[in-house]
């Protein structure tokens, strides 16, 4: 599994150089798109600057890559859209490999990247493999070729961080907060007694010093995730092998359906690791205590929260969510109802008041299949 293809990303690209350029990866993309994108910026690296290979093939034989970049006695691992619908991560490597300035972020590093885990997930815009199963319950089973192939790169890289990148729904806020979720992270636990273990440790003070560093380009709050223990997650099992662990989630704030701005925090999230990883714990006390001051994440929004709606029973709140649906390879956000009268759901990326707004014109219909449709207002499917 593990050999050098230099020649064939050659081959490759002089394929490519003959294709039209395409812009910037959007929210979707195709999988051969993410490999022209990918290629393109590979081309652009200094040629003795990393190293590319062949790793396995999915379940329906789509080709899933690594290429190790830098060096040093620091090893790195981050592997990208394990869950084929979160594509934010995928987009923030290749803008990573772009940088201008990477090499300083590399030094006495080495790093080791999977940019798609799940090309049959990318391809199909769903969560789980080919085969039906999410790959982020696969750790202990090692059910499906996917996760052979993950569990083949730890062993062999032996990682001194491990990154698990994914990204998350848009009905993510933060505990006591009005603020949606725009980034969140955990450091897992690697037992049921969530030890906070030296590689745990390890892992908040570099969650810690995202926040620091990002918190003054955040339009909206950075969250922290539950730390329950479940083996069979990646992050855990990694972190149960004392490696320290990052887990990484594109949230989301307003209306950036297109997840662009994310994606941009997202890269910069990946440079201050990379920064900041090899940095000594100066205080295990007050890495604790900012790690755990960081605000939990909530299900406590809606993409349209619409208050008082009139019903036979006087007025009602109405919960809309946007349901991603791939139609000819194109991705539309489709609303939907969600909730009525949920008092867990307190705000909206967009809430409005249906008796105080001047632009409604009591056109609001909710179908039979659940899809909500308001001209006035312009809730409609968007794309």
């Amino acid at each position: 599994m593990w050999f050098h293809l230099r020649s064939l990303v050659n081959f490759t690209l002089m394929e490519i150089k003959q294709l039209d350029t395409l812009d910037r990866l959007g929210r979707y993309f195709t999988y051969a798109t993410f490999e022209e994108h990918f290629l393109k910026a590979v081309e652009r690296l200094p040629h003795n600057s990393y190293t590319f290979a062949f790793l396995g093939s999915s379940v329906e034989s789509r080709s899933i890559y690594g290429i190790q970049l830098g060096h040093g006695d620091f090893k790195i691992l981050a592997w990208s859209q394990m869950h084929g619908n979160e594509s934010t991560s995928t987009r923030a490597i290749i803008d990573l490999l772009n940088s201008p300035d990477l090499d300083q972020y590399l030094q006495g590093k080495l790093l080791y990247i999977i940019p798609v885990l799940n090309p049959d997930g990318l391809e199909s815009w769903t969560r789980l493999n080919a085969n039906g199963v999410d790959l982020n319950r696969d750790a202990i089973n090692l059910s499906q070729p996917e996760s052979q192939i993950l569990k083949e790169v730890i062993d062999f890289f032996e990682p001194d961080l491990a990154l698990n990148l994914h990204g998350q729904r848009t009905f993510y806020g933060v505990a006591d907060s009005v603020l949606p979720a725009q980034l969140s992270f955990l450091t897992p636990s690697g037992d049921e007694s969530k030890t906070v273990t030296p590689s745990r440790l390890r892992s908040m003070a570099i969650i810690n010093s995202i926040r620091e560093q990002l918190k003054i380009k955040m339009s909206a709050a950075i969250g922290r995730y539950d730390d329950g223990f479940n083996i069979n997650c990646w992050g855990d099992y990694c972190q149960s092998l004392e490696v320290p662990t990052l887990l990484f989630e594109a949230g989301h704030a307003y209306d950036d359906y297109s997840r662009d701005q994310v994606t941009q925090l997202y890269s910069e999230c990946l440079k201050v690791v990379l920064k900041n990883c090899m940095e000594d714990i100066v205080d295990e006390e007050r890495t604790l205590k900012s790690y755990f001051q960081i605000p939990e994440i909530k299900r406590n929004y809606c993409d349209i929260l619409l208050n008082n709606v009139k019903s036979a029973n006087g007025t009602s709140t109405l919960a809309v969510m946007y349901h991603e649906q791939l139609i000819d390879s194109q991705l539309h956000f489709i609303p939907m109802l969600f909730a009525i009268n949920e008092p867990s759901i307190l705000y909206g990326h967009r809430a409005i008041d249906l008796q105080s707004n001047p632009e409604y014109r009591d056109d609001l219909e909710v179908h039979a299949d659940m899809t909500v449709q308001c001209e006035s207002l312009k809730i409609r499917t968007l794309y």
